[in-house]
């Protein structure tokens, strides 16, 4: 007789989610961050070659992407600490207040060295969410509990970046070129479709950082740190 197949059992997945006090809320914080992070998807080779070729561009991401090399190399020695969902949140206060000012001018060094900032922490902030997860959901629910936080997750980044292009073509760039924004801010911010574009950056790091500002004084944030300290060092099967 065959064997019945397995039932994908994504209503038991919710219930062990939100069994765990502040954990739906860690899901939700890292998919918005994702949402804004698509902009960074969308425009960010954009506003990088309105500032240098092709092809110092290309060395430049070549360069800049050691910082994740160096980010593992230093989390694999020291860790994360006692508190890895402060560690998540820390990170994400100095990343978006990085984004708020990487491209407040159009200089091409104050966007290499946000951009480095940002792929040097980005590993933190991974690792932080992963190690939470890992203690406070029973192991033998975790492949499905990381499978449902990832597919919520990652859906977010490619809709804004399917989004955001068209909006910032018809909307903000005009407004920083020959609308109200250039009339504004335009004589020290800038104007023209860089200007436009970078004006996203920023907005996307104010809203980023107020988010987490707010999460950091939640009571999500302390119900999963309490449930993080309670939870056993040692969730491997006897």
């Amino acid at each position: 007789m065959p064997a019945e197949p397995r039932k994908v059992d994504i209503a038991g997945t919710i219930r062990v989610v939100a069994a765990v006090p502040g954990l739906f809320a860690l899901i939700l914080f890292a998919t918005f961050n994702n949402f804004l992070g698509g902009i960074f998807m969308a425009l960010l080779d954009a506003y990088g070659l309105s500032l240098v070729s092709v092809e110092m561009w290309g060395l430049t991401f070549g360069v800049l992407s050691t910082a994740f090399i160096i980010s593992g190399i230093i989390i694999a020695r020291t860790g994360l600490g006692p508190k890895p969902l402060r560690t998540l949140l820390m990170v994400n206060v100095i990343t978006w207040t990085v984004c708020i000012f990487f491209t407040i001018q159009p200089s091409f060094w104050l966007l290499a060295a946000g951009c480095f900032v940002w792929m040097f922490l980005g590993p933190y902030a991974e690792a932080a969410e992963q190690t939470t997860l890992q203690k406070v959901v029973p192991q033998e629910r975790q492949g499905r509990v990381f499978g449902f936080a990832q597919s919520v997750e990652q859906a977010a980044s490619p809709l804004t970046a399917f989004l955001i292009g068209p909006l910032t073509e018809f909307m903000v760039i005009p407004f920083m070129t020959t609308g109200a924004g250039a009339a504004l801010i335009g004589g020290w911010f800038g104007t023209g479709p860089a200007r436009g574009i970078a004006l996203v950056f920023t907005i996307a790091g104010l809203v980023g950082l107020v988010v987490t500002v707010i999460a950091f004084n939640s009571k999500y944030y302390r119900q999963l740190s309490a449930a993080y300290a309670q939870a056993p060092d040692d969730v491997s099967p006897s």
